[in-house]
């Protein structure tokens, strides 16, 4: 089988860092470290999509300081990704309610964005500000709004999603122990292969990235059919 997009959800941060007696500033900072090296490592593998899961809707009911840390991460990130983005040949792409940052966030968003568009190593897609539910509820709302009611199915609906111009994600990777979507791409993960690992995710490695690709290629994906 052939693995060509990988979703991840980055589970753990702070977990990982109450073992170690860490900060949750040193946690996060270890997790966008990791980030960089997992594009790295997904390069190296020739993985064509990867998306990954940064900020849910459902975060927002985190405490204030830890969500205003959040922002502040994501702002450097971005600041570095801005100017590193011209040695790099990896395209960027965002998907969320991304009008609930600020406008200087907002303007970066879209100027990386716009700086990576014809970059072709590989597509990351960062979903911040998402989740699943939501990119179904507005899907419909687009739709809606569209009039476009005559061929109401699933490949007409799937024009109206965020991910709609990407395949389907081969397999899903949910570091951290848990295992649940946590409302990640609902609709996108229909057929996905799951793998759930114990690791946290500023422990998911080179090693771990290859061991998740050897499982994937273990299983025969039928997609509701008979076995091949």
């Amino acid at each position: 089988m052939s693995l060509n997009h990988v979703a991840i959800i980055m589970d753990g941060n702070r977990r990982w860092a109450k073992s170690k007696n860490l900060s949750l500033k040193d946690a996060y900072e270890h997790g966008v470290k990791n980030l960089y090296k997992t594009v790295e490592n997904s390069i190296e593998l020739k993985l064509n999509y990867l998306t990954v899961f940064g900020f849910s809707t459902e975060n927002w009911s985190r405490s204030s300081k830890e969500v205003s840390f959040l922002f502040e991460l994501f702002n450097n990130f971005l600041d570095e990704a801005i100017s590193s983005i011209k040695s790099k040949n990896i395209k960027v792409r965002f998907i969320g309610d991304l009008c609930k940052f600020d406008s200087t966030i907002q303007e970066k968003i879209n100027l990386l964005t716009y700086e990576s568009q014809s970059n072709t190593s590989l597509t990351l897609t960062l979903a911040v500000n998402y989740g699943g539910m939501y990119d179904i509820v507005q899907a419909a709302k687009k739709m809606f709004i569209s009039g476009d009611f005559e061929n109401i199915d699933e490949i007409n609906f799937n024009n109206y999603l965020l991910n709609k111009d990407l395949p389907k994600p081969d397999l899903l990777i949910r570091t951290g122990g848990e295992t649940r979507l946590s409302n990640f791409m609902l609709w996108d993960l229909a057929y996905t292969e799951l793998l759930f690992l114990p690791q946290m995710w500023p422990e998911f490695d080179f090693e771990l990235l290859k061991y998740s690709i050897n499982e994937y290629n273990k299983r025969i994906r039928k997609f509701g059919g008979n076995e091949f």
